[in-house]
């Protein structure tokens, strides 16, 4: 399974973070591509995510569950007929108003295309740790 691992770092408590990070709203904010999501319940949703390289789209729908695991950690596993994404956040407090959050996603791609699903989802998910860096900043600066 192909992996997306960066060390990011929030200006927040612990708890201000994982507050943030159990938004399924902020979650699915920060996936490169998400056209919708409809929560189904606190811990689960469905996502909606278009992947497109040059001419190549395809449209996911994925099922969400996401796990909670306070204070320190939230787990999900995202999966949808072509790709399965695993992920987690593990916070740790740098100090009293910093803290680090780790970054671990695999994904696989499934079936007939699934080598050319994991060169799509490769390519969205390059620039995803920066990217969700700046948008939980942005969301910490914003609370």
């Amino acid at each position: 399974m192909p992996n997306v691992t960066a060390t990011l770092n929030a200006t927040g408590t612990v708890a201000q973070v994982f507050q943030v990070l159990t938004d399924p709203n902020f979650l699915a904010a920060t996936i490169p591509g998400v056209i919708s999501m409809q929560n189904l319940s606190p811990t689960q949703a469905i996502w909606k995510v278009e992947v497109k390289q040059g001419l190549i789209r395809r449209e996911l729908t994925f099922t969400v569950d996401h796990a909670p695991m306070p204070p320190e950690k939230v787990a999900f596993v995202a999966l949808a007929k072509e790709v399965r994404i695993e992920g987690s956040l593990q916070l740790k407090a740098r100090d009293a108003t910093h803290t680090e959050v780790a970054l671990d996603l695999r994904y696989e791609g499934q079936g007939a295309l699934r080598y050319v699903i994991n060169n799509l989802v490769a390519k969205s998910m390059k620039e995803y740790p920066a990217e969700f860096e700046k948008k939980l900043t942005a969301r910490l600066a914003a609370s």
